[in-house]
């Protein structure tokens, strides 16, 4: 998990045209990255989950300043970015077949993250909220009651 996490983390170093070439190779980093990631929250002891989680949380910052130096390199609101980097016209099909992959293998790991979190916290399933069970209270006997 630290050579993938180094890997990406290195790749924001790199110049423009450096990225490009080895954007295929960040996806693949990437989706090895979160494999792990979801396999120590889910197996991991309380420590190895909380470390997990801050190198996860350093890396989203790094990400939010990369997104904002290129926002503002390009004049692009975050917005903008987002559709255009969704829009396979602007890669070659190599990249948008990476990025196509990596985007599925993530979710598809965050689903079964997601499904193991809501049993751990024993949560219902999705779409039932609001229908959770409450224990029955016990009624108490009319104050007449006489019992036999």
């Amino acid at each position: 998990m630290e050579d993938e996490f180094d890997r990406i983390m290195g790749f924001f170093d790199l110049s423009p045209e450096e990225k490009e070439g080895r954007l295929q190779e960040v996806f693949e980093d990437s989706v090895e990255y979160f494999e792990r990631f979801k396999y120590v929250m889910m197996n991991g002891t309380s420590e190895e989950k909380k470390e997990a989680v801050k190198k996860v949380m350093i890396l989203k910052r790094k990400i939010e300043e990369e997104t904002k130096r290129i926002c503002d390199k390009t004049g692009l609101t975050p917005q903008q970015l987002a559709a255009y980097s969704n829009d396979p016209k602007n890669f070659s099909s190599d990249q948008w077949t990476a990025i196509e992959g990596a985007k599925k293998k993530l979710e598809e790991g965050l689903g079964a993250l997601k499904k193991t979190s809501k049993k751990e916290r024993k949560e219902p399933p999705e779409g039932k909220k609001g229908e959770e069970k409450t224990p029955k209270k016990k009624k108490k006997p009319p104050k007449n009651w006489i019992q036999s």
